[in-house]
């Protein structure tokens, strides 16, 4: 005769359930943060980005240069007004938010290292002063990594980017690198904006960027042509690295030369590109160039999009202190407990079948079903 549930089985059911859950229970709240691979390199680049970001705060603070209070000293140094005479273009507050995060520098470390990058690489950066935050972060992560950075900088901003004349992104960088904050070289710079020129802005607009360039003791480009720009800019690249190979071509931000026209970062996207697709781009730059020499590009263009990618969250001021984000750790389940939950309930089942089991025997031998209860 076929086994079929015994009298007591609604009891031995309603226990099992019991027992299942308080075992799916303790196993769901059980979980463990662990840390995510290559988590020391990437809190190093956070912890570098975050110094860089404070002795710029106590620069300017000692400087008595505060312009605008956002609620966090490393925001102040790095955001500057909407409206200046090198203001190039609109912008995004969020986006110059994302950008100053200091994880987002762990987050370009794991980029970095998917991409196959390691110590000794030479890598040529186009940056630009409209995202002084992904600027740092990318410098950052290149020397947690032992990479050699080579940069050449457009000088024009979009709103709330390095907009102070005064205080422009290469003045940042040059500030950093000189009190070993920061590693890299800085090739040159040009005045960006429209041609890579700042064609349209004022003659005020104009005089400063030159300046800056002067007062950093930096190569100032000057082109009369985004293309002529762009081939200006990998030729500098090139000459800079003595013939040595470059490992990656980075962009980060808007710049026109490295980009060829605003629109291929959104086009290109985020990431790394080994080849460049063939498509009809609406302009060429140093990053084609590059691509067709054989090196890959790495395309930052957008802070925010490439923080939520990496776990990091939307803009918070306060900025979050290193360490926080999913690039960095990981909930998880502790495998120990799920493994002994399930021990117990495959036991618990075990039972209940042996004991059903062991009724149905009695009923079918004639015990009185009633004192199986």
């Amino acid at each position: 005769m076929a086994f079929r549930p015994s009298l007591r089985s609604i009891w031995t059911l309603i226990t099992m359930a019991a027992i299942t859950y308080g075992l799916y229970y303790w196993a769901e709240y059980s979980r463990v943060e662990a840390k995510r691979e290559n988590y020391d390199i990437k809190l190093v680049a956070a912890n570098k980005m975050n110094s860089a970001l404070r002795a710029l705060a106590d620069r300017q603070e000692a400087g008595g240069d505060v312009l605008e209070s956002y609620g966090d000293p490393r925001l102040d140094a790095i955001i500057g007004q909407q409206f200046s005479t090198i203001t190039s273009d609109l912008g995004s507050f969020e986006e110059k938010l994302n950008g100053a995060n200091p994880n987002l520098a762990g987050a370009v470390v794991d980029l970095f290292i998917e991409a196959g990058l390691k110590q000794g690489d030479r890598v040529a950066i186009a940056l630009s002063g409209s995202t002084p935050g992904a600027n740092i972060a990318v410098l950052s992560a290149c020397d947690a990594l032992g990479i050699e950075a080579f940069t050449i900088s457009s000088l024009t901003s979009t709103w709330w980017g390095a907009t102070d004349p005064r205080n422009t992104w290469v003045d940042m960088q040059k500030f950093l690198i000189d009190r070993n904050l920061l590693m890299g070289n800085i090739v040159a710079v040009s005045r960006g904006g429209i041609d890579d020129n700042a064609l349209g802005m004022s003659s005020v607009g104009r005089t400063e960027l030159a300046a800056a360039a002067t007062r950093t003791e930096t190569k100032l480009l000057e082109s009369s042509s985004a293309r002529q720009a762009s081939l200006l800019w990998w030729t500098t690249f090139k000459s800079a690295s003595s013939g040595r190979p470059y490992a990656a071509y980075i962009n980060v931000g808007d710049a026109v030369a490295s980009l060829g026209h605003k629109e291929n970062a959104e086009l290109l996207g985020n990431g790394l590109h080994r080849r460049l697709p063939a498509r009809n781009w609406p302009g060429r730059g140093a990053m084609h160039m590059a691509s067709q020499e054989g090196v890959p590009v790495i395309n930052l263009f957008n802070a925010a999009r490439f923080a939520q990618e990496y776990g990091l969250g939307g803009p918070k001021i306060p900025l979050s202190e290193p360490g926080n984000g999913d690039v960095f750790t990981t909930t998880r389940y502790d495998l120990r407990v799920a493994a002994t939950a399930l021990a117990i309930s495959l036991a618990a089942l075990f039972v209940l079948v042996w004991f059903d089991a062991k009724y149905f025997r009695l009923a079918d031998a004639g015990v009185d079903p009633e004192t199986l209860l």
